[in-house]
């Protein structure tokens, strides 16, 4: 293979080509070119020769790096051959001097390069890097060659990040020791040299921005280098320098540099090395605060003086967060008497809170461009990196410890900002946005509930003057981001707000969903969904159909509408909506057919593109409870929902939209669920399509389709005589049993054979059925097969009797059934959960010992006993006292690539059959069943008793019959 310079440089030239043929040859020759031997080094090797146009260096460099991103250290599974051992150590001895004298660009893709390299084999495999390192930054040093030191730091502040977010263990520190013994010393004296150079650029006052950027870099990466060394701990080095490095640290953030401030590029060179700084002094005030201490008072000054002066500009957002995040650390420490007085107070308020949560353009520009991304900083608290939450935190933070004067300074800012409006809106709207911003932001959140409470106003009569005339603004397209505040005020305080009066704003909620704006009617939206899960002291709903009825016409008309207005065609919190009133309302023909074709419209529409899974799971569930809700209110609606549904579902079907098709096998089984027999030929084609092996291939459509074919077991068991189909039900239950991530959905088809059909036709089947779960069993027992077998041998025995349990057992190998009762059953029976199943394995392990010959003889005593102490265990422990299950190893080679999820369908949901409907309580049936079986040996089972069950099975059990009043004599 040809690995010359000139042959790569070629092949790199014509990757740049817009001609997709000579592109695509020279792509496909470096891919092949990529698995010879030394590859990646005459790469290299082309990287480092400067006759080349940098262009061609420059994209060697890129396939460098990701060359070795794939092969330095792939994956077990990975299709790529690994990088052989000598020529990675080639590659060490060459990158560190390549990379420092190449120019910016490829400097950036060495460094990252070198970085995926450290982040193998540094410092284990690679000791030379460290000290190479540092040998270049010293030499560089002496010569002022800030290109070089800049590359330098740059890569060592990559290979020490791992320092921030690794979890401590003794490795973590050996390697942190060794580079702290190593670079600490070194990184304090370049710190020093390039402050020295700094003081005096400034002080001769002929000063550049250019000759000041590469210094000001240089400090922002030994801040960062700072911060990873100290994360851990406080290292002995840094404590014994803390002054050296706080000294400079206070001067950056309390010095003015007019050639950098004084422009936009300057003043963001600047304003990185203030922020680096604020997070590296709000990392030894959480983690190091009694060391820190001395210089707490004049760092809290310096940064405070900083935020009074941080304009607005979105620019300086960074400095501004790390700065007030750095005062709300101090804040909430044993250091909080800094902002103890009402007039320090005043002044965060005025000065700091308040301006930093006044809305800016940029604000504004965002609201109207990208409402996706305004709505989850503002409406799902991940803004808390913004200006606007960070100020709030920094109050409440305060609020700690000075509850009371917070609340009555803030309160009165809040009154402030209100009375500025009221004669001239047009011109102070955003006076009353802040002051509805600062309610509810500072409004604190019950624990583990949904209520949001606050003492800085009285939220009825906060709600009643300010928000509810912006609620029944006639325009609602006026002022949009204060019509969006209020929305969110109701959402948030929704519990709070009397039932009466939010009646009486629903219809002015609907009229907001024609909102223009984006946000507005998404915030609509959000407030009538969430408005309608508000539930009463009782735990009941408050609001109900009734209160719905009277514009839910209008308001299901308007939200469908919403999903036409540009941007909302897939908006989720619409549709959401959608399917919560539909939950609630009235669902008659009125309602459920306009519902269902909008529904379906969409359905088509987003079938041929699906593109935003939320918004599309929450139409599935929009459909699946307006299936339920109206055709269980009304049968003679099915038909109807069938012609309107089925051609969209066969749609999915045929033209296999992946992330469709659990959906589709999921309403197609509510659909059978709620038919009555006998099922219509259009289901017995989807039957005959579930029983083709290649339906089965992608696991995630096995849940759904296995429901789906339950369904159609439930509706239709006389089908299965017909043409070998339940020779094919039982094919697919034995290939999804015999793997682990489908084990538990093959029982679930099991049962429901077991369930629906007669012993007679199952018969010639059980022998085969037994043999494939012993084998399955054989391969590997896990605690959840164990279980499922458990619960699977409980309702055969149930349905058909312990005698043809056991009979069927053993005719696959003889006395397997004692076998699997000694090994299984008896000690595992304590591991079965759920009402229903532990009621199930309960009974039939009661009938087991009660009714079958097999355990009534004087040989199978010993069983007899151990079986009832298992089932005392089972009913008298609680679930946690009696389970102890370690979680699985999944499968790894079941995992691998990429493959659809199962999500289920909430409103689709498959109701929970209970086999044992007539036996209401599980305990009384066992001394029921003990009562009657001692009258026929009297004597014979208390002495059973008292030799098999332990001390407290035996207490638990006496109290039982006496509880029921069912002695065993």
């Amino acid at each position: 293979m040809d690995l010359s310079p000139d042959f790569l440089a070629q092949c790199f030239v014509n990757t740049f080509s817009a001609v997709r043929e000579p592109r695509k040859a020279a792509e496909d020759r470096l891919a092949a070119a990529a698995d010879a031997p030394n590859f990646a080094l005459a790469v290299l090797n082309l990287v480092g020769t400067p006759t080349f146009d940098e262009q061609i260096r420059h994209a060697a460099a890129v396939n460098f790096k990701n060359y070795l991103r794939q092969r330095w250290a792939p994956a077990q599974d990975s299709e790529f051959n690994p990088i052989p051992d000598d020529e990675k150590n080639q590659i060490k001895t060459l990158i560190v001097s390549l990379m420092l004298s190449s120019s910016p660009r490829i400097q950036s893709q060495l460094s990252e390069a070198l970085s995926l390299i450290g982040k193998h084999d540094f410092p284990k495999t690679w000791p030379s890097l460290l000290p190479e390192l540092i040998q270049s930054l010293q030499a560089a040093s002496q010569s002022n060659n800030y290109a070089t030191i800049n590359g330098i730091l740059g890569t060592a502040n990559s290979i020490f990040k791992k320092f921030r977010y690794q979890y401590k263990s003794n490795d973590l520190f050996i390697d942190l020791k060794y580079c702290l013994d190593q670079f600490a010393a070194p990184l304090l004296e370049i710190f020093r040299i390039t402050a020295a150079l700094i003081d005096s650029a400034v002080r001769s006052g002929a000063v550049s921005f250019e000759a000041l950027k590469p210094l000001f870099e240089s400090q922002r990466l030994c801040c960062r280098i700072f911060y990873s060394l100290n994360f851990q701990e406080l290292p002995e080095f840094f404590e014994d320098h803390m002054n050296e490095w706080m000294t400079e640290f206070k001067k950056y953030l309390t010095s003015s540099y007019p050639a950098l401030d004084n422009s936009g590029p300057g003043l963001a060179v600047a304003d990185d090395l203030r922020s680096a700084v604020c997070e590296n002094i709000s990392l030894y005030m959480e983690k190091n605060e009694e060391e820190f201490q001395p210089y707490l008072n004049d760092f809290a000054l310096a940064v405070w003086t900083l935020l009074v002066n941080v304009s607005q500009n979105p620019a300086r957002d960074k400095l501004a967060i790390t700065a007030i995040k750095f005062l709300t650390t101090v804040s909430t420490s044993v250091h909080h008497g800094l902002f103890g007085e009402d007039s320090v107070i005043l002044q965060i308020c005025q000065n700091i809170v308040v301006p930093n949560v006044r809305l800016r353009d940029d604000d504004e520009e965002l609201f109207v461009m990208n409402y996706i991304e305004y709505i989850r900083r503002d409406m799902e608290g991940s803004d808390l990196d913004t200006r606007r939450r960070i100020a709030c935190e920094l109050l409440k933070g305060i609020a700690t410890n000075y509850k009371k004067q917070v609340t009555a300074i803030a309160s009165a800012q809040i009154q402030n900002l209100l009375s500025s409006n009221v004669n001239n809106l047009a011109v102070n709207w955003k006076d009353k946005d802040c002051a509805i911003y600062l309610v509810v932001s500072l409004a604190s959140k019950k624990s583990g509930g949904v209520d949001v409470s606050t003492d800085i106003v009285d939220v009825q009569s906060f709600f009643t003057s300010v928000i509810v005339p912006e609620l029944q603004s006639q325009d609602v397209n006026a002022y949009s981001m204060l019509k969006a505040g209020a929305l969110k005020f109701f959402t948030v305080f929704r519990n709070q707000i009397p039932k009466h009066l939010a009646i009486h704003l629903l219809p002015d909620l609907a009229r907001f969903l024609e909102a223009e704006s984006n946000v507005v009617h998404s915030y609509a939206a959000s407030c009538i969904e969430k408005l309608l899960l508000v539930k009463d002291d009782r735990a009941r709903a408050r609001y109900n159909a009734a209160d719905l009825g009277p514009f839910i016409l209008v308001l299901m008309n308007n939200l469908f509408n919403a999903l036409k207005l540009p941007e909302s065609e897939e908006n989720q919190y619409i549709m959401k909506c959608i399917m919560r009133v539909i939950g609630v309302a009235e669902i008659n023909a009125a309602i459920a057919d306009p519902c269902c074709i909008g529904l379906t419209t969409i359905l088509n529409q987003v079938c041929k593109n699906p593109k935003n899974p939320i918004f599309n799971h929450y139409l599935f569930e929009s459909v699946a409870i307006l299936v339920r809700r109206a055709c269980e209110r009304d049968i003679s609606l099915i038909p109807a929902f069938e012609a309107r549904l089925f051609p969209s579902l066969q749609m999915i079907l045929a033209n296999d939209v992946t992330e469709f098709l659990p959906y589709a096998f999921q309403l197609l089984a509510q659909l059978v669920e709620l038919n009555r027999p006998p099922i219509s030929p259009s289901y017995m084609q989807i039957f005959m399509l579930l029983l083709s092996p290649e339906s089965w291939n992608r696991n995630s459509n096995v849940p759904a389709l296995v429901r789906l074919l339950q369904a159609f077991l439930q509706k239709a068991p006389h089908e299965l005589h017909q043409e070998g189909r339940l020779s094919q039900v039982l094919g697919i239950f034995e290939r999804l049993v015999s793997s682990p991530s489908t084990e538990e959905q093959g029982f679930h088809l099991l049962n429901t054979v077991i369930e629906n059909l007669e012993f007679p036709v199952i018969a010639p089947y059980m022998g085969h059925i037994w043999a494939a779960l012993f084998t399955r069993l054989k391969k590997k027992e896990t605690t959840k097969f164990i279980k499922s077998l458990l619960i699977f041998m409980s309702l055969f025995l149930i349905k058909h009797g312990p005698g043809n349990l056991i009979d069927t057992m053993n005719s696959v190998q003889a006395n397997i059934f004692t076998a699997i009762l000694d090994k299984f059953w008896i000690p595992k029976l304590k591991l079965i959960t759920g009402h229903i199943e532990v009621k199930l394995v309960a009974v039939a392990s009661c009938k087991l010992i009660c009714e079958s010959p097999v355990l009534a003889e004087p040989a199978a005593a010993s069983k007899w006993g151990k079986m009832l102490d298992s089932i005392v265990t089972l009913l008298s422990k609680p679930e946690e006292h009696r389970v102890e299950e370690e979680p699985e190893m999944p499968d790894v080679a079941e995992n691998v690539g990429y493959t659809a999820t199962f999500v289920n369908l909430y409103n689709a949901g498959k109701k929970e059959d209970d086999p044992l409907k007539d036996i209401k309580d599980p305990k009384q049936f066992l001394v029921a069943s003990l009562s009657s079986l001692s009258v026929t040996s009297p004597g014979r089972f208390p002495q059973l008793i008292n030799e098999n069950l332990d001390l407290a099975n035996q207490t638990a059990l006496m109290q039982l019959c006496s509880t029921y009043n069912c002695p065993v004599v």
